[in-house]
């Protein structure tokens, strides 16, 4: 049975899955790695962690489905974005990986928008992020070959070939302004260190003797372009033409909406490439859903969890029900390693507010859902904004989509309908595993949305809408009210 190795690869662990020619899943595996906080706004990871994972759960995938390595087709990951990863010659990894929840690069930022004349970079994104690395690891970014991001490695890790997918964000930053201020923003990195590109759905190269073997896979077995996560997420939600648009809801979230052409955009929006040529992706990422999502579990349901293990989450949807729509005024915001859209600020950070003495722990939880669906709501009126175009229904995937509950007030707070397709949890896989199909010949781009079929369509309730289009508004007044406070409290 011919099939694909396909990777979801998150913040806090990947996620193997190899998908047959119809889309079916026939095993997937997970194992998680560490975030490491060395310092105020530093957020770092160990690429050697990276690749462990993905060979423990490549023999993993094998090893329950029983196919063998010689019916493994082709391979794909769809990983997180923004991770640099500065290598020497010999591929050696220089540092660890920058994570892209690390704002440490604010300065530098600054000091590039400065020289452009207007905001086109933030922290987290890769050019303040390796003139920070000139500027406070000199010896290192002299013996940077290349700046890596995490496609980039691990394809490296599995070929040989040091290159990065067509969607990466390291230098082109598609914005209408970036080719006349392009010299300026760049002036004092060496371009030389920048990798070449390979397009999603084209082969990047064959698995090589050493890859093989830490995978248990067969030499020779094509790799292909691979992408983000945002553009893996999003074919996989059937989200592939002009009009489409979906919701990410894993440990972080984000926005994905097709445009056939960029755009003038809000502050910490992106637009990228999209598996389709010709197409892009705007969209804007919010640092924390489900790891907020999981802080307040481990902090207001500790022992259940405990006891409960993944069932958790029908015990907290159940006492959930109990607290109404609007969680009786109290509100929560997300943020618990800064915010990069709707709101870009790195120093702001998770809150809890207008609480009273009847407000139980199902009400924190039920905000903290709420909180994740008015920052989406906030990516979805950006987008309307920059582009002045309108979404009429929307696919969620990822983990959050899973609960039922926190998907109708979903549907609630944006006031279109949603929807989820099959085998959610694993659409991200799913999405990287079409791009290779392409490329294998398996079928055709425009194929790639009968890869996906809805499961569950949520319709918005009128009533709460508008109830919470009013709380929606007096969220966003909470962040104007405190983000001079917060940048006091977080910038040291």
């Amino acid at each position: 049975m011919s099939c694909i190795a396909a990777y979801d690869f998150g913040t806090s662990g990947v996620k193997a899955a190899l998908i047959g020619r119809d889309g079916s899943i026939l095993a997937v595996r997970e194992k998680g790695y560490p975030l490491l906080k060395p310092a105020p706004l530093y957020v770092e990871q160990k690429p050697d962690d990276f690749w462990n994972a993905v060979c423990d759960v490549t023999r993993g995938v094998l090893e329950d489905s029983g196919v063998a390595p010689s019916d493994v087709s082709g391979l794909s990951f769809g990983v997180q974005a923004v991770t640099l990863i500065p290598v020497d010659r010999e591929g050696n990894v220089l540092r660890n990986a920058i994570s892209w929840l690390d704002g440490r690069a604010i300065e530098q930022a600054d000091e590039i928008n400065k020289a452009c004349g207007m905001d086109l970079v933030r922290s987290q994104d890769y050019q303040p992020r390796i003139l920070w690395i000139k500027e406070n690891e000199p010896e290192i970014y002299e013996e940077t070959a290349y700046f890596l991001e995490c496609d980039g490695y691990l394809q490296y890790r599995a070929t040989g070939i040091m290159a990065v997918p067509e969607d990466y964000d390291g230098i082109l930053k598609y914005h209408p302004a970036i080719e006349e201020y392009f010299d300026a923003t760049l002036a004092s990195v060496d371009r030389s260190k920048l990798p070449p590109v390979v397009e999603a759905c084209r082969e990047y190269g064959k698995l090589g003797e050493k890859g093989a073997a830490e995978l248990g896979l067969c030499p020779g077995t094509p790799v292909f372009g691979g992408m983000i996560d945002v553009a893996a997420a999003a074919a996989g939600c059937g989200c592939v033409q002009p009009g489409d648009a979906h919701l990410y809801l894993g440990s972080s979230g984000w926005l994905s909406a097709i445009i056939d052409r960029p755009y003038e955009t809000a502050e910490g929006a992106y637009q990228i490439n999209s598996i389709i040529p010709g197409l892009m992706i705007y969209g804007g990422c919010t640092n924390c859903c489900c790891l907020m999502q999981n802080w307040a579990i481990d902090r207001f349901y500790q022992t259940e969890h405990k006891e409960l293990g993944d069932g958790i989450f029908d015990f907290i949807n159940r006492e959930m029900e109990n607290v109404p729509a609007g969680c009786d005024g109290l509100f929560s915001t997300p943020w618990l390693f800064g915010e990069q859209f709707p709101i870009a600020d790195p120093y702001v950070r998770a809150n809890f507010f207008n609480i009273s003495e009847g407000h139980t722990r199902a009400h924190f939880m039920k905000a903290v859902l709420e909180g994740v669906c008015f920052s989406m709501k906030g990516q979805i009126d950006a987008y309307k904004k920059d582009t002045g175009c309108d979404i009429k229904e929307i696919g969620v995937n990822g983990g959050g989509s899973l609960s039922s509950q926190w998907m109708q007030m979903m549907a609630d707070i944006l006031g279109i309908p949603v929807y989820v397709p099959e085998n959610t949890r694993h659409s991200g896989a799913i999405g990287a595993a079409a791009a290779a199909a392409i490329g294998l010949g398996w079928f055709t781009i425009e194929n790639v949305k009968e890869f996906v079929k809805k499961e569950k369509v949520f319709y918005p309730d009128t009533r709460l809408s508008e109830m919470y289009g009013k709380k929606y508004w007096a969220w966003f007044k909470l962040y104007d009210s405190i983000k001079d406070l917060s940048r006091e409290l977080n910038q040291e």
